[in-house]
């Protein structure tokens, strides 16, 4: 029974996860960037004073050097921009959606309510309260796992 519950929490884990990435590089493609892009503008309408690098990396539980490598493509399409200090940007510089990258984050942030409604259809706000509850205790006693 316990084997047989452990790979049924990995293979629906795992299932959504692979399911949410596709939809995730589907609609950024309407947006001409790359998956990892989308959360980063959906993150960033959240915060309209701008996050630094290791903000956004703690937030999206992503290595920083990431997002210091990918940050440009959101620049060059005019999504975000640096708050430089002296003229030049530095490792705690804020980043912050321009008017682009808010219009964007916009249309993501529906498109992703839309998603988040179709996939809990069916399914009582109460059950959502408990499920959301019992997926975070696995994630911390996960996380606590050495």
């Amino acid at each position: 029974m316990e084997q047989e519950r452990v790979m049924r929490f990995t293979h629906l884990i795992d299932g959504i996860h692979k399911r949410i990435q596709k939809i995730r590089t589907d609609n950024a493609a309407t947006f001409g960037v790359k998956g990892v892009h989308v959360f980063w503008v959906y993150e960033l309408l959240s915060h309209p004073e701008g996050l630094s690098a290791t903000e956004l990396a703690a937030s999206s539980q992503i290595d920083r050097s990431l997002i210091s490598r990918e940050i440009s493509a959101l620049e060059a399409r005019g999504f975000v921009r640096a708050e430089k200090q002296s003229g030049k940007r530095t490792y705690n510089s804020k980043l912050v959606l321009t008017e682009t990258g808010v219009e964007a984050a916009k249309k993501i942030k529906e498109i992703a309510m839309d998603f988040q409604s179709e996939a809990s259809k069916d399914v009582p706000v109460e059950e959502l309260e408990i499920f959301y509850s019992v997926l975070e205790k696995l994630y911390n006693n996960l996380e606590n796992i050495e």
